[in-house]
């Protein structure tokens, strides 16, 4: 009996591995970006970048693309692959926005992660009396895998503040798919007002982040099976051997 067991335990552990959970991914968009001035304002753009990359969960080693721009209203584009797994993002601010996605693939193990951040930073400048509105809307959408075994995550924030360490003048969501796993889509209004007698310097700043962690394999009920019964069968050895 002992025979018959230890086979067939090898064998339910060889097919509980190849099942996997699919493709997981998040896009997650601005758009309808509309920057709405009254009285005397100026703008300096200041520093602006994007980072796409993939990590490999056993090494750390990574696959990683950079946009960057300082003084500039430049558009970022940035991309980076393994296989099917793919982190990607575009942002044009006089264009009207952009979108951040990460779409990973369970054929691509063990490259488990993907994330796009976005960093933008705008100077304001203000006189007396002047406004400045910065609205726009944002869209997170998920792809899951049908098992759950994967998770994606979006986060957003947008900040319009005389002190943007504290960023008490903004926008910010977070979610993830557990938690939404339909995404959202909501609309953002800052607005600004120098009711001083003197100048003011305003930071306009956006960080957007989205990132997913790859399917983990998922056990075929047959190897399952195979595995209870080879379990049961050496248990049954051991009782018969304890007994006599």
């Amino acid at each position: 009996m002992v025979k018959l067991a230890i086979p067939a335990v090898l064998a339910a552990l060889l097919a509980i591995s190849p099942a996997r959970a699919g493709t997981v991914g998040a896009t997650l968009m601005l758009d309808q970006l509309q920057v709405q001035t009254s009285g005397n304002v100026a703008f300096q753009p200041g520093s602006w970048e994007m980072e796409s990359r993939l990590i490999n969960v056993n090494n750390d080693h990574d696959v990683s693309d950079y946009d960057r721009h300082s003084d500039s209203w430049v558009p970022l584009a940035t991309a980076s692959s393994h296989g099917a797994s793919l982190t990607r993002g575009s942002w044009d601010a006089l264009g009207g926005g952009g979108s951040l996605g990460v779409a990973m693939a369970d054929s691509d193990a063990p490259w488990r992660w993907g994330n796009t951040d976005l960093w933008t930073n705008t100077l304001v400048y203000l006189a007396p009396g002047a406004s400045i509105t910065v609205s726009g809307q944002l869209a997170l959408e998920f792809e899951n895998s049908s098992i759950g075994q994967a998770f994606s995550t979006g986060m957003v924030g947008v900040c319009l503040d005389l002190t943007p360490g504290e960023c008490r003048n903004d926008y910010r969501r977070t979610t993830q798919l557990a938690d939404d796993p339909d995404g959202y889509s909501d609309k953002f209004s800052l607005s600004w007002t120098n009711s001083t007698d003197s100048n003011q310097q305003l930071l306009w700043s956006t960080k957007l982040s989205v990132s997913a962690i790859a399917p983990l394999p998922v056990p075929e009920p047959a190897g399952w099976g195979m595995l209870a019964a080879g379990l049961g069968l050496l248990g049954a050895c051991r009782k018969r051997y304890r007994n006599a």
